[in-house]
């Protein structure tokens, strides 16, 4: 399988988890940890025009690397992680979720952990293209 490089897609509405949960100080820190540079707390959701090809680039973390009880509070067992470019300017990291069962997570979408709030600094609302490139 050939690993795709452009994540660009189409900012999608999300549900606040992100945030929520990135505000407990020692989730946000093992997140900067797992990404290498400091993250604004939330998650920007976007839907590609097809599922992700994962290729070289991306890595596997268990729930249980981001906290014990982390797959209990969020209905996830892992992440598939890639570090990319958000709008050729800033540093984030690309991640989809591991969702036992049937309704699980979107192959066509990913969530983006960024050095910066990208909502604000690109203008970006639901329904607005995003460019995002692997690192």
């Amino acid at each position: 399988m050939r690993e795709q490089r452009d994540l660009s897609g189409i900012v999608q509405p999300g549900r606040g988890i992100g945030s929520r949960l990135m505000a407990e100080r020692a989730v946000l820190e093992r997140l900067q940890e797992l990404s290498g540079f400091p993250l604004v707390p939330g998650t920007l959701n976007v839907r590609l025009p097809a599922p992700v090809e994962r290729g070289p680039s991306w890595r596997y973390v268990t729930a249980g690397e981001i906290a014990p009880d982390w797959e209990a509070r969020t209905g996830q067992s892992g992440y598939f992680l890639a570090d990319v470019k958000v709008a050729d300017r800033y540093r984030g990291v690309a991640f989809q979720a591991v969702e036992p069962g049937e309704h699980g997570y979107p192959p066509d979408q990913v969530e983006l952990f960024c050095e910066t709030h990208l909502r604000t600094a690109l203008g970006l609302a639901d329904g607005d293209p995003v460019a995002i490139r692997l690192r």
